[in-house]
């Protein structure tokens, strides 16, 4: 993995990590210490094929802590928020759990990365997802799963804990896919994405 903010237009720092085999990251948020929370996957640790990365720095990226989750299969981490807690949520995609084939992987974790509860939502597609904790404080969720017409943007609003109040899909008869997916003013959803 590498991180390289761009400090205006003076110096920055860039940093790696990972290990010997192939590690990747797809998020990063500044967190509200000043730091960096960093998710992707990881060939390297954890306990299989690829597992959902976490990393934890301070303000220089200095490595404060890591975590990784997942099973035998691929799982990956594709964003990551702080919630209001102080821990984070991380929305990927698990090929390990769920329904089989492929889900939506949802980990909510404490402040230092510990798992506090995990959900899959699917089946879905592994291309993109996005996350974002809700002002009810719940969780709306963005991707695409199969469907008839090839795939459909999927969008599902959790609680608090992870328990799915609803969702949607929206498309044609072609390749529609959600990338992004954030709560606005109004209290409605606006979705970025594929079609």
């Amino acid at each position: 993995l590498l991180c390289v903010p761009l400090i205006g237009l003076g110096q920055g720092w860039e940093k790696t990590f990972g290990g010997t085999s192939d590690d990747r990251g797809y998020s990063v948020q500044q967190t509200t210490d000043g730091g960096y929370i960093i998710t992707g996957y990881t060939s390297s640790f954890g306990n299989g094929n690829e597992d959902v990365y976490l990393i934890k720095t301070d303000g220089t990226g200095i490595e404060q802590w890591n975590q990784t989750f997942g099973g035998t299969y691929e799982d990956w981490g594709l964003s990551v928020q702080q919630t209001t807690d102080g821990g984070y949520i991380i929305c990927g995609y698990t090929s390990s759990f769920g329904n089989g084939g492929g889900d939506l992987y949802l980990i909510k974790t404490d402040t230092q990365g510990d798992t506090l509860w995990t959900k899959t939502f699917g089946p879905a597609y592994g291309s993109q997802q996005s996350g974002q904790q809700t002002t009810d404080g719940g969780y709306i969720i963005t991707g695409d799963r199969p469907s008839f017409a090839v795939s459909d943007v999927y969008l599902i609003k959790t609680d608090g804990n992870g328990i799915e109040e609803w969702s949607q899909t929206y498309g044609g008869t072609g390749y529609d896919k959600g990338y992004s997916g954030k709560q606005t003013t109004d209290g409605g959803y606006i979705i970025c994405g594929e079609t």
